[in-house]
C-alpha cells in the first residue's frame, strides 16, 4: 500500500497497520467501545437530520457552520500548543498531519453557502456552539493530553463518512446555488471541501494516522491520562448532539412545515396503521373462503 503526502510515497507492511481491531489496550479501540452508545445516538441524529438539511441549504449551512467551530478550535488550540517546546507538541506532531486540516476547507464550503459573507458564520452564535467552542480551548489548555481525544473522534469521522457525505450531498437537488458557467459537478466541489483530503490515496492516509495515533499513545501516556481522554471523547458525541438538537429547535417550524419531516416522524404510525389494515383484510378474506 502507498499514499502521498507532501511529494513522498510511504508504504505500509502488514504489520505496520495498528492498532488491530481486537488490540484492547489501543487507546483507539478503548475509545470506540466506551463511547459506542453515544456514537450510535449521534450518527442516528445526523442521518436523520441530514436527510432533511440536504433538501435546505440554509438548514444545511447552520450544520455545517456549527462543525466548523469545532475544529477551528480544535485547531486553534492545537497551533498554539506547536509554538511550545515541550513533550506534548512532540506526541501530537508525530500524529498531526497537515492534510486532515478541516477548518479551513469548512471555511470555503461556508463562504460558498454563505456567498462570501465571512461575517455571518466568523462566529459560533447559538449557545451550546458558543459552550463548546469555549470548552475546547479551555481544557486543552490545561491540560494538552485532551487533544487526543479530539484528534481521534472529530478527525477519523471524517475519514469513515467523508465519501458517504460527498456521495449524499452530491445527489441533494435544490441544495446548490446556481453559478454562471459552472456544471452541477463543478459547483458540487465548491461545497463539498470539508469531506475531501488533498492526498493521492485517502485510504493510507487513514491508516498511517491511525498506526502514529497508536504508537504515541500506546507508552507516552498514564493510565489516568487515558482514563480523561475517554471521557473527554464521551463529552465531545454529547455536546455534538446538544448541537444538533439546537440547531433542529432553532429550524423547527422550517422542518416540520416540510413534507420530507412528515413522512418520516409520521411513517412509523402509518406503517402499522397500514400493517392492522392489511393483517383485517386477510383474515376478511381467509374467513370468507372458509365459510
Amino acid at each position: 500500500m502507498t499514499i502521498q503526502l507532501s511529494g513522498a510515497t510511504t508504504k505500509l507492511s502488514q504489520n505496520e497497520i495498528l492498532p488491530a481491531k481486537d488490540d484492547i489496550g489501543a487507546l483507539a479501540n478503548r475509545i470506540n467501545l466506551e463511547t459506542r452508545g453515544h456514537h450510535d445516538k449521534v450518527d442516528k441524529m445526523v442521518s436523520f437530520r441530514l436527510a432533511l438539511a440536504l433538501r435546505d441549504a440554509k438548514i444545511y449551512r447552520q450544520g455545517l457552520q456549527s462543525f466548523y467551530h469545532v475544529f477551528a478550535s480544535i485547531e486553534k488550540s492545537l497551533f498554539k500548543q506547536f509554538e511550545k517546546d515541550d513533550e506534548w507538541t512532540e506526541m501530537l506532531k508525530a500524529i498531526w498531519k497537515p492534510e486532515i486540516a478541516r477548518s479551513e476547507k469548512a471555511e470555503q464550503d461556508l463562504l460558498f453557502y454563505y456567498d462570501d459573507r465571512k461575517e455571518k458564520f466568523a462566529e459560533p452564535m447559538m449557545s451550546e456552539q458558543i459552550k463548546f467552542a469555549n470548552h475546547i480551548q479551555q481544557v486543552t489548555a490545561e491540560k494538552p493530553y485532551l487533544l487526543f481525544a479530539y484528534l481521534h473522534v472529530m478527525y477519523l469521522a471524517l475519514f469513515a463518512g467523508g465519501r458517504i457525505m460527498r456521495s449524499s450531498i452530491a445527489r441533494a437537488t435544490g441544495l446548490f446555488p446556481q453559478k454562471d458557467g459552472l456544471k452541477h459537478e463543478d459547483i458540487v466541489k465548491l461545497g463539498t471541501n470539508l469531506f475531501f483530503f488533498d492526498v493521492a490515496d485517502e485510504n493510507m492516509l487513514r491508516l498511517i494516522y491511525k498506526r502514529d495515533y497508536e504508537l504515541v499513545t500506546r507508552n507516552g501516556l498514564t493510565e489516568e491520562q487515558k482514563l480523561e481522554i475517554i471521557e473527554e471523547s464521551k463529552y465531545i458525541f454529547i455536546q455534538n448532539a446538544k448541537c444538533i438538537s439546537e440547531l433542529e429547535s432553532h429550524n423547527l417550524k422550517r422542518l416540520t412545515q416540510k413534507w420530507s419531516y412528515i413522512a418520516v416522524t409520521k411513517g412509523y404510525y402509518v406503517a402499522i396503521a397500514l400493517l392492522i389494515f392489511l393483517t383485517l383484510f386477510y383474515v376478511r378474506r381467509l374467513l370468507n373462503n372458509l365459510f
